[in-house]
């Protein structure tokens, strides 16, 4: 049953194994001891995108699906819906059985609207944001352009037992992304490659998670440095700034100094290194082309030490 309520905004080879890691010592790559993932079951989930068209859904739209993988305990979940434009939040809750998924479209939900979506695991006794590893999700995207693609949600274990406590000081409640408590979130991110944008289209959606999800944020501005390296090894250099949340094309925010096309030209691909400058940062591409065409969440370089987010709890 799902309860919703919308609120305003072998031996011998174990044995050369065994003497292989005596001899060796032991060094975990940062593959190794990444956390951040979109193919694990986690606490907290990002959506990096949803949006919708008011007038003609049918040409514009978003499927948010949510699975419990559970199969013996019910979970209580805490939607909050950030639009890319204002940065206000609006928020509903639902509860999941055991093993149950669910699904909805944001035109009924927030139609017009284009932004990201945090969807937080709560006790279903306490109201708390509690560990329950067990959520995945993906949103299914048709943008009005043609742009379609999947976008599994990225997955946010709790590391700590149990639920979150109040602050001491404050009384609100915190979940702070420090690897002790939460995984921790990204603060360099990776278009892994892309195509020439000469005949296709590219665009970046990106994003600094807030720290108050009670009211949300405005004119938290967070500066982007970045290094476009073609498929010859070489790189330039290039900056733009996020407030809220970013959309737009490759070519558009890469337009400097003869733009992304004369240093990736037609027949040629790269990749882009972006830096939040200390900042948490999260992001997808969604591409449009005659041949190919999709989208992938943006792969982390690096991880950042914590980043708080201020929760309300039912």
């Amino acid at each position: 049953m799902i309860r919703s309520t919308m609120q305003k905004r072998s031996k011998i080879v174990f044995g050369f194994a065994l003497l292989l890691s005596l001899a060796t010592p032991q060094i975990l790559t940062f593959a190794q001891t990444n956390s951040y993932s979109d193919s694990k079951p986690g606490s907290v989930l990002f959506f990096n995108r949803f949006s919708s068209n008011p007038v003609n859904p049918a040409q514009g739209d978003t499927q948010i699906s949510i699975t419990n993988f559970n199969q013996s305990s019910p979970i209580s979940l805490h939607f909050f819906l950030i639009d890319g434009g204002t940065c206000s939040v609006a928020n509903f809750g639902t509860s999941l059985t055991q093993a149950q998924t669910t699904s909805f479209l944001m035109s009924d939900y927030d139609p017009g609207i284009f932004g990201y979506l945090i969807v937080v695991a709560e006790s279903m006794t306490s109201g708390r944001p509690t560990n329950f590893n067990w959520l995945g999700g993906v949103a299914h995207i048709r943008e009005n352009d043609g742009r379609v693609g999947a976008l599994p949600a990225i997955s946010i274990a709790k590391v700590s037992a149990g639920d979150v406590s109040p602050d001491p000081v404050t009384g609100d409640f915190k979940l702070r992304f420090n690897g002790s408590e939460y995984d921790r979130l990204p603060t360099i991110l990776a278009v892994t490659s892309f195509d020439s944008q000469v005949s296709v289209s590219s665009f970046l959606y990106i994003y600094s998670p807030p720290t108050d999800l009670f009211f949300g944020e405005s004119g938290n501005t967070v500066n982007i440095f970045c290094l476009i390296f073609n498929d010859t090894e070489q790189s330039r250099s290039s900056s733009f700034s996020v407030s809220c949340y970013r959309q737009d094309s490759l070519a558009n925010i890469f337009n400097r100094s003869g733009g992304i096309n004369q240093h990736v030209p037609p027949g040629r691909s790269g990749w882009i290194r972006l830096s939040g400058s200390g900042s948490a940062i999260l992001g997808s591409l969604m591409t449009r082309s005659s041949r190919f065409g999709g989208g992938y969440n943006l792969h982390a370089i690096s991880l950042l030490g914590n980043h708080e987010i201020r929760v309300p709890v039912f």
